[in-house]
């Protein structure tokens, strides 16, 4: 653990830290990629909640990347990870199949949990904000017809804590802000991979390639909660990711 961080808690649930966490992980970036990536104190359990999400997202989200080094990608990063993931070798190449080519399968729900670990991440790495008891967060993809009223919002918001990077020659793109009068609360937009096109989700109006993440009061993300859960009808995975 990093000198600096002996002592705190850990960003995504307050227990003691006992190790490094790089909020944005080192596995999505191809390896001449991966200086200067935010850390911040992590507790272990915390850390493989996050490193499994990490292992799945950075596999599927590949097959959707538009950045300049997404062959590159495809053809080291993803291939070397899926050699020694038969099992979700299997599971893609089936949707790929049934698709004629065209998708493959994905889980929204392990994007929007890893984001919204990523927005803590950040907003501690950012603004040393710590989320409290009675503080949560939540991320979601935001329907393309949605995103403009989205960006308004975004460079709407009167403060002028504002943090912006992009990270591996396009490999993540995030902006963010902070409120002035709840330091806890943030908002943030991220693009993965120069941006991923993402289909198929029974919440959203249309296909939908911006994914968005805040923190606040736990009133407040219970009350984004309800306006973005699936409709009861839908259950498990429920979204493609368009390969062409």
């Amino acid at each position: 653990m990093r000198n600096s961080f002996r002592g705190l808690p850990c960003v995504y649930c307050g227990a003691p830290a006992t190790t490094d966490d790089h909020v944005i992980a080192a596995k999505f970036f191809l390896e001449p990629q991966r200086g200067n990536l935010p850390e911040v104190p992590a507790c272990q359990r915390c850390n493989n909640e996050k490193s499994h999400l990490e292992d799945y997202l950075m596999v599927v989200l590949g097959f959707g990347a538009m950045h300049p080094d997404a062959k590159v990608n495809l053809d080291t990063l993803v291939r070397r990870r899926l050699e020694n993931n038969l099992r979700l070798k299997r599971d893609l190449e089936a949707g790929y199949d049934a698709s004629s080519g065209a998708s493959i399968p994905f889980n929204h729900e392990k994007l929007e949990k890893l984001f919204a670990m990523i927005a803590q991440g950040l907003a501690w790495h950012h603004w040393k904000v710590l989320l409290a008891p009675g503080f949560s967060a939540i991320a979601s993809l935001f329907s393309d017809n949605g995103a403009p009223f989205f960006m308004q919002m975004l460079s709407g918001w009167k403060t002028p804590t504002r943090e912006s990077a992009n990270l591996g020659n396009g490999t993540f793109v995030y902006e963010g802000a902070q409120s002035t009068d709840v330091p806890e609360a943030t908002i943030w937009r991220f693009e993965m991979y120069g941006g991923i096109r993402f289909d198929g989700d029974p919440r959203l109006p249309g296909p939908a390639s911006l994914a968005v993440a805040l923190t606040g009061p736990e009133s407040l993300i219970h009350r984004l909660q309800a306006l973005t859960a699936p409709p009861p009808a839908a259950t498990g995975p429920s979204g493609v990711i368009a390969t062409e």
